[in-house]
């Protein structure tokens, strides 16, 4: 059975997992959202917010996974001007509480600060072009933060390449499964897949454009609070090219006619911390085409939500229009 048909194992874990934390007898958890995992708001008896509280899917990250992301967002906090939930330690110390469900599983549960701040108004694109500059500098930001660690060698994190993006090893899944697709669809998207394997070979990895990133810098996982922007959500973090965490910032959105001003004004803002070269430039594209079959073999595999399935209207057809343009620029 498909994890969002029934929800009552992860609210009984979130139930259980919050009873760690020094918080009152009549704290709760409520189910904000459900994807690749849970997410709830935990409140007081009062309704108030005492943090976000995120139950892994069994088998989706390893306790160690979770260590290191737990990790990377301390060092945030410590070494950047960024806003990043901090992980809410419990009454033990611990960040990670584990609990066995009564279906036998185990369940990898962390909590993180409330922040304030609400999601960017993608239809406001005036708003938008504001705070995509601002998107790009906290960008830069994590990935100068990324380089100047130390510890960011032994951390235990996925690696986002071609093939576990769109390969054999897709963690997301098979963007062939996507309902709907047609042969001329699969044959034109897959001489896209072509395409940006050999460019990325081409592309390569180096220490300038390969680092530890969020990897999915969406709307949903950014929240505005005046000239702020605060990133939540590292559950996909891991080790990537720099530029997947520009085009996962384009999801969804990415035939938009904005999307050019949205890019340089990226640009804008990242550029004033980190450098960014004339050869990533030419890769953008790339970047934002894999991104965009990457999402839809996530679309393809969660279908039995209803937020997805309006994701899935018309991405098909979106998706076609950007593989047009990019086999018209590199194929």
């Amino acid at each position: 059975m498909s994890v969002f048909e029934d929800t009552s194992i992860f609210d009984d874990v979130a139930n259980e997992a919050i009873r760690a934390y020094p918080l009152g007898d009549q704290a709760h958890a409520r189910l904000l959202q459900l994807s690749e995992n849970a997410t709830y708001l935990v409140e007081d008896a009062d309704g108030l917010p005492e943090g976000i509280l995120r139950v892994g899917r069994p088998g989706y990250h390893t306790l160690e996974e979770y260590r290191s992301e737990m990790a990377w967002l301390r060092q945030i906090n410590d070494y950047t001007p960024l806003v990043v939930a901090n992980p809410l330690p419990a009454s033990d110390g611990t960040d990670i509480q584990v609990v066995r469900a009564s279906d036998g599983n185990e369940y990898f549960c962390v909590m993180t600060e409330f922040l304030e701040g609400t999601a960017p108004d993608e239809n406001d694109e005036a708003a938008a072009v504001r705070q995509f500059r601002a998107l790009g500098k906290t960008t830069a930001y994590l990935h100068r933060q990324t380089e100047i660690w130390n510890g960011t060698t032994s951390l235990d994190r996925w690696h986002w390449t071609y093939e576990t993006i769109l390969g054999d090893s897709a963690i997301w899944g098979d963007w062939r499964a996507m309902p709907g697709l047609s042969a001329a669809n699969v044959e034109q998207f897959s001489r896209c897949c072509d395409v940006i394997r050999r460019r990325l070979e081409r592309y390569g990895r180096n220490e300038h454009n390969y680092g530890l990133i969020h990897a999915d810098l969406r709307v949903a996982n950014l929240l505005v609070e005046g000239e702020q922007i605060k990133v939540i959500d590292f559950d996909d973090c891991g080790f990537g090219w720099y530029l997947h965490d520009l085009a996962s910032a384009l999801s969804f959105i990415e035939t938009k006619p904005v999307v050019p001003d949205l890019v340089n004004a990226w640009l804008d803002g990242y550029r004033e911390v980190m450098p960014f070269t004339d050869t990533d430039f030419m890769e953008i594209d790339t970047f934002i085409m894999m991104r965009r079959l990457q999402l839809m073999a996530w679309i393809g595999s969660h279908l039995d939500s209803d937020p997805v399935r309006e994701l899935a209207d018309g991405f098909i057809d979106g998706t076609v229009e950007l593989a047009d343009r990019y086999l018209k620029l590199f194929g």
